[in-house]
């Protein structure tokens, strides 16, 4: 009886906060992980109605940024993993390769709530815009697509595309609480300087089919590396004519395609990548030598309009590992290649070597291993907001 009377009483305490006003409530609130913020909205009526309010989310964002100063939370996310064949099984549900945030926490961070998560198959990773993630269930003849929130766990299921192709490049723009994706082939062999450009809107839960200008008749889209919004255009590396290509879905007095200049001197066609570090676009390469030491270069954008780009490093690397290195990775015969720069850092980029995912520091020449036994090589920087970004419930 007394135990019993014991438990009621514990249950009245954690239930009952009526003597708490709303301001200390919502202080102790803001201290809580995000993800966990979210969950709390079930607790009772009182606490959905504080997190819900616009101004909870504007405190929250305030002291997550002056406590952050200029850096939001951020993490490497795999793209595409592969069949348990290739990949040992306990590998399949790992989507992050940093462990450096309790919101980044697995198995706590994973996509198993998106309708599509076939154990055997994962979902593919395409695109990250404002917090939110693009993905789809294939590769190749993609048609299933679905935009979602993976800290809160929100998603929704876009209409399938009017059209079938088999490989598209695709952009993912994400602002003021809409959202649009861009989808178009990733190659051109045909006579025409044209190509049907696929567009769908949150605003009108439609897709839209155009035809705009192509800027050279035989392009083709690296899609090994992802495509990257900055300057308010989507920018694919283009692989035949080592050129970027551009797209900006809100000019509509100059619609269509656009070729940019990638650095006079580059010299890798295929280990290469764009990326953005603190709001500066950059570009990231690894000399394709078969043989001999390679060097690693990253060039900055100085001036968009002009094209100019200025060589920031310049590394060889026969002589800058640290000697650690030599305990679990060869030194000679070693295969190495770009996957992502830091989104706040300029010094640290992010490499495949010898079997490793590493991170290696352009400024100290440190290298650091951050995942052993790494097999994909396809990683997205994903940044995602101080509050996150909740996606508008379909109307279509």
């Amino acid at each position: 009886m007394a135990e019993t009377s014991q438990k009621a009483l514990q249950q009245q305490i954690l239930i009952d906060d009526s003597n708490i006003p709303d301001w200390l409530l919502t202080e102790i609130l803001q201290r809580l992980p995000v993800k966990h913020i979210f969950k709390f909205k079930c607790v009772s009526k009182r606490w959905f109605i504080l997190i819900s309010d616009p101004f909870f989310a504007r405190l929250y964002s305030t002291r997550i940024n002056t406590s952050l100063s200029t850096s939001q939370p951020w993490n490497l996310l795999f793209r595409y993993l592969y069949e348990v064949r290739i990949v040992p099984s306990s590998m399949i549900d790992t989507r992050i390769a940093l462990k450096q945030s309790q919101d980044f926490s697995s198995p706590g961070f994973s996509l198993n709530f998106l309708p599509y998560s076939k154990h055997d198959c994962p979902i593919k990773i395409l695109s990250s815009s404002n917090g939110l993630l693009l993905c789809c269930e294939t590769f190749y003849w993609q048609k299933n697509y679905y935009i979602c929130n993976p800290l809160i766990q929100q998603w929704i299921a876009l209409p399938k595309p009017p059209k079938a192709i088999k490989s598209v490049a695709v952009g993912f723009i994400c602002k003021d609480g809409h959202y649009e994706v861009i989808r178009f082939p990733t190659a051109n062999y045909g006579p025409s300087n044209t190509l049907r450009l696929e567009t769908f809107s949150s605003e009108t839960g439609k897709w839209h089919c155009s035809i705009v200008n192509c800027p050279v008749l035989d392009y083709y889209i690296k899609t090994d590396s992802p495509v990257v919004h900055y300057n308010g255009s989507l920018h694919w590396l283009e692989f035949r004519h080592s050129k970027i290509i551009t797209y900006d879905p809100h000019n509509g007095t100059n619609t269509g395609l656009h070729l940019m200049n990638l650095p006079d001197d580059k010299q890798s066609e295929h280990l290469s990548l764009l990326g953005v570090s603190r709001g500066r676009f950059r570009y990231f390469e690894v000399t394709d030598t078969c043989f001999g030491p390679r060097d690693l270069r990253v060039w900055v954008l100085s001036d968009y309009d002009a094209q100019r780009w200025c060589l920031e490093y310049r590394i060889k690397f026969s002589g800058s590992w640290i000697d650690e290195v030599n305990e679990f990775i060869p030194k000679d015969n070693f295969y190495i290649f770009p996957l992502a720069l830091h989104p706040h850092e300029f010094d640290i980029v992010y490499l495949g070597y010898g079997g490793c995912l590493v991170s290696y520091n352009l400024g100290t020449r440190k290298l650091d291993v951050v995942h052993r036994n790494f097999y994909s090589h396809q990683l997205l920087a994903f940044v995602f907001s101080p509050w996150p970004t909740t996606i508008p419930q379909p109307f279509w």
